[in-house]
């Protein structure tokens, strides 16, 4: 892009030219609390952290010392190492161990005959994984699941004393987004499952709508009337003033276990009383 339409792109936007400025800043220079930084948006890939967070936030009220979190469609790994960042951030801030586990083909996106699957888009074999050199930089951090999702969702389960809290989808196809999303009815899970779905959302080229790609497998789920996947009304920009309404808001979702036996207990420690004021 050319410095003068580069200027015009960010004087321009919704978040104030000030504001991203400052993010800049913050993720070079670091200073306050993370979680005060993520509030502001200002940490690498915020929707990663806040999906991270508020599990971890949620398990710990629970009782849950550890919690599981999955992404599906770890391609060249930037995802899955940021995860890995957040994760050590969140375990200083709440105390709560976070297991991290990656799902991908290895080989990039599948052939697949479904025109749902956004060929247009994306060719087969798009976002190879360099699986030796993801693993060295992983370090053991992070658990790698190779394998198509149709096989590997089905066969594995959350950790016993680590419950499924969030779940990243990133695996741009219908058809793998429709065979991944059962990760949701697992039996160990937190009551509420904070997802983010990459692909729901797009360039105008992508001309994405609800009966194509990661929308439409979500509408098929959501179909069941015992389970739901819906998007968040509890983003940044609902809950602190002056932040901006941003994209990756958009994005995010929330899966309710409405039969979980944990559903109902209040994690709020407010007061929850209004006095007479004279």
């Amino acid at each position: 892009m050319k410095l003068a339409d580069r200027f015009v792109d960010l004087a321009t936007r919704s978040v104030p030219l000030r504001t991203l400025i400052f993010r800049r800043l913050l993720l070079r220079f670091p200073i306050g609390s993370w979680a005060q930084r993520l509030r502001s948006a200002a940490v690498r890939r915020p929707h990663y952290a806040w999906c991270l967070y508020y599990a971890a936030l949620q398990a710990k009220g629970l009782g849950y010392h550890a919690i599981t979190v999955v992404e599906l469609g770890v391609a060249g790994g930037n995802g899955l190492l940021c995860l890995c960042d957040h994760a050590s951030q969140v375990r200083k801030e709440l105390g709560v161990d976070i297991r991290l586990v990656g799902f991908d083909s290895g080989g990039g996106l599948p052939t697949t005959r479904d025109v749902r699957d956004l060929h247009y888009v994306w060719p087969p074999g798009s976002f190879e994984m360099d699986r030796q050199a993801l693993e060295k930089r992983l370090a053991g951090r992070a658990e790698l699941l190779l394998g198509n999702v149709s096989e590997t969702v089905p066969r594995w389960q959350p950790p016993a004393e680590a419950p499924l809290g969030c779940v990243m989808f990133d695996l741009d196809l219908y058809t793998s987004t429709r065979e991944a999303l059962p990760i949701l009815t697992k039996a160990n899970v937190l009551p509420r499952i904070w997802c983010y779905f990459d692909d729901i959302r797009g360039y105008p080229d992508m001309a994405l709508t609800d009966y194509i790609g990661e929308g439409a497998a979500v509408r098929e789920f959501n179909d069941d009337p015992q389970r739901s996947v819906v998007r968040d009304n509890i983003s940044p920009a609902h809950v602190f003033h002056g932040i901006p309404r941003e994209p990756w808001h958009e994005q995010m979702y929330v899966y309710h276990r409405l039969t979980h036996p944990q559903y109902d207990i209040c994690l709020s420690q407010s007061e929850h009383q209004l006095k007479l004021v004279a």
